[in-house]
């Protein structure tokens, strides 16, 4: 029976962090809860929390203090244990932190460590439900160990960056996500879709070794905000506007122009405009005959799709100069269309002139962008628990980042 106890307690030991000076007094059972009490050893000197000098003892603190273990036999597990106070020559009386857990938490490492283990999987409600713990709590667990992660995060390498916008809450709640391109990684998460939130950037960019004037290529969507905030912060960078945004203003001027039409027909033909969304390039020959008795029967929304499918050919072309000649020709034709939602974009490409090819040099896309956002949204529809920024951008981060956390790992005891 001795035997056994004392194998418990060096197993506790083990899984807690219990090192000399500290050790295990007794371990309890009670209301179908495992209870350890720690206790240190008298007549050692011990470091000073603030300057690390050994000092003399001075006391205890006055109440015991308890944090949450992971469970036990699947019996939730409580570490208990007054700490000593010492007596610093500079720094007064000080209470000294326990080495099993991180300061001012109520749980101890290796529970922090299954905890991220967990999230880094699931959703923070079902890891709730596993762990026996509180959603809050978990949140601010991640939140530490991300932050603690992204502050220490080597940005020196960053030369091309592509930013986008992914929803938070309902309404016009945004997140302005930067990615690294080169790396295809989360570098930076703010709050909010301005210029701002690119000039907040810039400064972390500097903070963590990183240099303004050192990114060479910068891409987003059309937005203004985002145009404005890389000119001010990126000097030699160049912007290039996302295709894919693009092309959807030609995608959402075609659709307008072809529920226009359908109205002045009046025998009407119905087909689904997913048909004009699909490149001319892709399209089975059934779909291309189908979409040739379209371009008959609505003759505006056949020059509209052959639009669309001239900047996919301007999409394509091997150099710079090739496009450029492309993109001057499909303007051309779509100021001269009269057809107002396309005369309509062929202003806004005309001011996005030069972003437009700059792809050409950078070869820069936010499809990185769109494949994290969807990760993000899959994740946030399953979680229901981010209800911050701060929880939502350590989810982010968590996901899409590729940190190297520093949180214990309660499996290395399985190696």
């Amino acid at each position: 029976m001795e035997t056994r106890i004392s194998g418990l307690t060096k197993l506790f030991e083990q899984s807690i962090g219990v090192k000399e000076p500290w050790y295990i007094r007794s371990i309890e059972t009670k209301d179908a809860e495992v209870h350890v009490y720690v206790d240190i050893r008298e007549g050692n000197l011990l470091p000073c929390p603030e300057c690390g000098r050994m000092c003399v003892r001075a006391g205890y603190e006055k109440e015991e203090r308890v944090w949450r273990h992971g469970d036990c036999l699947f019996y939730p597990c409580y570490v208990h244990c007054r700490r000593p106070r010492v007596r610093c020559g500079e720094h007064k009386t000080k209470v000294v932190e326990a080495p099993w857990a991180r300061k001012s938490s109520r749980f101890t490492l290796m529970f922090e460590g299954y905890a991220m283990l967990l999230l880094a999987d699931m959703p923070i409600l079902k890891a709730s439900k596993l762990l026996r713990c509180n959603e809050k709590s978990l949140t601010r667990i991640l939140r530490y160990w991300v932050q603690e992660a992204v502050e220490k995060d080597n940005l020196q390498e960053v030369r091309s960056i592509a930013a986008d916008e992914t929803s938070f809450k309902r309404g016009q709640s945004y997140v302005t996500v930067i990615i690294d391109a080169a790396k295809r990684r989360v570098i930076d998460v703010e709050d909010g879709r301005a210029a701002q939130q690119i000039i907040d950037f810039s400064y972390k960019l500097e903070e963590k070794g990183g240099s303004c004037e050192r990114i060479s290529f910068v891409s987003s969507d059309l937005s203004s905000a985002y145009r404005t905030g890389f000119q001010f912060c990126f000097p030699n960078a160049k912007h290039t506007v996302d295709k894919f945004h693009v092309k959807k203003l030609l995608l959402d001027a075609l659709d307008e122009v072809r529920k226009s039409e359908q109205q002045e027909q009046k025998v009407k033909r119905k087909f689904s405009k997913k048909l004009l969304m699909i490149p001319e390039t892709r399209q089975t020959k059934e779909q291309r005959d189908k979409v040739a008795q379209l371009s008959r029967e609505y003759p505006k929304t056949g020059r509209a799709f052959r639009m669309v499918q001239a900047l996919d050919t301007v999409y394509a072309s091997s150099n710079e100069e090739t496009a450029k000649e492309r993109l001057e020709g499909l303007y051309r034709w779509m100021r001269r269309s009269r057809l107002e939602p396309m005369k309509r974009v062929a202003k806004t490409l005309r001011s996005y002139f030069e972003e437009i090819l700059n792809f050409f040099r950078s070869r820069l896309t936010n499809a990185i962008c769109e494949g994290i956002n969807s990760m993000i949204q899959a994740a946030k529809r399953k979680a229901r628990g981010y209800h911050t920024f701060e929880g939502f951008s350590s989810m982010i981060y968590l996901i899409a980042a590729k940190l190297s956390l520093a949180f214990p790992n309660p499996l290395r005891y399985l190696e």
